[in-house]
C-alpha cells in the first residue's frame, strides 16, 4: 500500500453472483450506518451469517508518530512541503498515513475467562410466539390470563396495555418471568445478516456501525446518505495483529481497506 504500518487498534463498536460480488468489496451504503461486504470478503474473514465484523485503524499510533516526529513522517512531510508544526500539516499527515482494516469479531470474556453473554433482542410478538409454543409456559400464563384457551392476540393486547390494574400488571410481570430470551456469546464489532435464507461462510453480508460509517464518509458532509462509498478489501495484504478479548491479547488476521470510488445507489423505478 506504500504506507508504513504504525500498528492497529480495534475500533469499539449464498447470494446470486453479480459483477460487484465477484470483487472483494466493502461498501458504506447510502443508508445511514449500513455496510455491506461481498462474498469473497466474508470467505476470507471466515465470517458466517450472524457472526461479527469489526473495524480497526492505526489512528492513535499515527498521531503518536506525528508528535514524536517519526522519521518516515518527517521525510514524507519534507518531500511534500508539509509543515508538521501546523494543524493543517498534522491533519494532512494523519489523513495520509491512516489505514483502516476489517477483521472477524473477537469473542469476549470477563477477567475470569467466562464468556460475556448478551440477550437476543426479541419483539413482544416474537416473545409471545415463543411462549405459545411452550406448553409449560403457556399453562403458567393461562392462570394469570384467567383463560385456558387464550390467543396470542389476547395476550399481546394485555402486554401492550397501559392500564395499571392488578390483572394487567400481574400478566405483564408473569410474562416477563416466563419468557427468557436466548443468550449469545458477545463479540467485538457488529453482527452480520444476509438477505434470503443463505447460511454459513461465503455469503454477501450486511451489518450496521453508525460511528464508523460517519467516520469513513465524513468528507461527504450533507451527502453522506446520498452516496455509496466503495472500498477494496486488499486480501493479498492480510496481516496479523493483537486485540484484547477482555481477558488476554489474542492474535487475529485483518485486511486493510482502500478507497475505490463513490457511486450513486441504484434506485428502483417507481413502476417496479
Amino acid at each position: 500500500m506504500g504506507k508504513m504500518n504504525f500498528g492497529f487498534t480495534a475500533v469499539q463498536a449464498g447470494q446470486k453472483s453479480t459483477t460487484i460480488n465477484a470483487e472483494p468489496r466493502l461498501i458504506a451504503n447510502s443508508t445511514p450506518g449500513k455496510f455491506m461486504v461481498t462474498s469473497p470478503v466474508s470467505k476470507a474473514l471466515g465470517v458466517a451469517v450472524g457472526e461479527n465484523i469489526m473495524f480497526l485503524n492505526n489512528i492513535s499510533e499515527v498521531e503518536a508518530a506525528i508528535v514524536a516526529r517519526h522519521e518516515v513522517i518527517v521525510n514524507w512531510a519534507n518531500e511534500n512541503g508539509i509543515d508538521l508544526d501546523s494543524r493543517e500539516g498534522q491533519d494532512a499527515a494523519l489523513k495520509h498515513f491512516t489505514v483502516w482494516a476489517i477483521a472477524k469479531g473477537v469473542l469476549q470474556y470477563n477477567a475470569k475467562g467466562e464468556p460475556l453473554m448478551g440477550n437476543i433482542r426479541y419483539t413482544k410478538e416474537e416473545k409471545v410466539a415463543a411462549l405459545m409454543e411452550n406448553e409449560e409456559a403457556r399453562a403458567t400464563m393461562a392462570n394469570f390470563m384467567q383463560n385456558d384457551e387464550f390467543t396470542a392476540e389476547e395476550l399481546l393486547d394485555v402486554l401492550k396495555s397501559e392500564s395499571k390494574d392488578e390483572f394487567t400488571k400481574g400478566v405483564q410481570k408473569a410474562f416477563a418471568e416466563c419468557v427468557q430470551t436466548p443468550e449469545y456469546h458477545m463479540a467485538t464489532g457488529s453482527k452480520t445478516a444476509t438477505t434470503g435464507s443463505a447460511t454459513g461462510v461465503g455469503c454477501q453480508l450486511n451489518f450496521t456501525d453508525t460511528a464508523i460509517w460517519n467516520a469513513l464518509k465524513a468528507d461527504l458532509k450533507e451527502n453522506m446518505n446520498k452516496i455509496n462509498r466503495n472500498f477494496n478489501v486488499i486480501l493479498d495484504d492480510a496481516f496479523e495483529t493483537e486485540v484484547n478479548d477482555g481477558q488476554k491479547a489474542v492474535k487475529i488476521t485483518a485486511y486493510p481497506i482502500e478507497f475505490v470510488d463513490d457511486t450513486e445507489p441504484i434506485r428502483r423505478s417507481e413502476n417496479e
